[in-house]
């Protein structure tokens, strides 16, 4: 064979084993990428179910916080009523009742007392401004036969304890929450979410003065 002749098939072999070496390049090429595409798929799956979990572990740490802390917390939160504004554009003032007593003291001695003074503050709006005024009220003839009971026959001794004092106030507190506390409405009837009354209508009881004289 003369070597014009062999010249194409050397040729011709060459164009094939390049053709065929493109196509296993090609072919690694496109499994590379396929590859590359799944992983960065589960990739994307793995931080949406992240994410999510996430996001489920938050919402059910939150609902049992607001849990917890709706059994002991001085936030009124959101009882469904507009709040008016005051006179310069603000929100209006909350209502606070000033309650002054002077009781006298179990003891070894006759002539001990306690003179205190409470300031009752209140999320339900309405009842606040009942009480809170001059005028008198079924209301505030209420609270204060409820905070003289729990002030009669104190001793000396409790009247000095500092818990003493705090357990008082908490008290009081539990005592008018739940006195005062809305009433489901009855059969038939549907509550006004405009005027949802606060599920623990008084805030807090603080007391401002406690002195014992003897």
């Amino acid at each position: 064979m003369s070597e014009e002749e062999a010249a194409p098939k050397k040729n011709f072999k060459k164009l094939i084993i390049i053709i065929v070496a493109a196509l296993v390049v090609l072919g690694g090429g496109g499994f590379g990428t396929m590859l590359f595409l799944k992983k960065r798929a589960a990739a994307k799956i793995a931080a949406a179910e992240k994410a999510k979990l996430e996001a489920e572990a938050t919402e059910k740490g939150g609902a049992e916080g607001a849990t917890h802390g709706d059994e002991d917390t001085e936030d009124c939160g959101d009882t469904g009523e507009k709040k008016e504004g005051g006179g310069h554009g603000g929100p209006e003032a909350a209502p606070v009742m000033v309650l002054t007593r002077t009781l006298n003291l179990t003891g070894p001695r006759r002539n001990a007392f306690l003179r205190c003074e409470l300031n009752i503050l209140f999320c339900d709006q309405e009842l606040g401004k009942l009480v809170s005024g001059e005028k008198p009220s079924p209301e505030k003839s209420l609270i204060q036969s409820i905070v003289v009971g729990a002030l009669s026959g104190k001793s000396v001794e409790e009247a000095s304890d500092l818990e003493s004092r705090d357990a008082f106030a908490k008290e009081i507190k539990d005592k008018l929450n739940e006195q005062f506390k809305p009433h489901p409405p009855k059969a038939g009837e549907k509550e006004d979410p405009k005027h949802k009354k606060p599920k623990r209508p008084i805030k807090s009881v603080l007391i401002v003065d406690w002195a014992i004289q003897q």
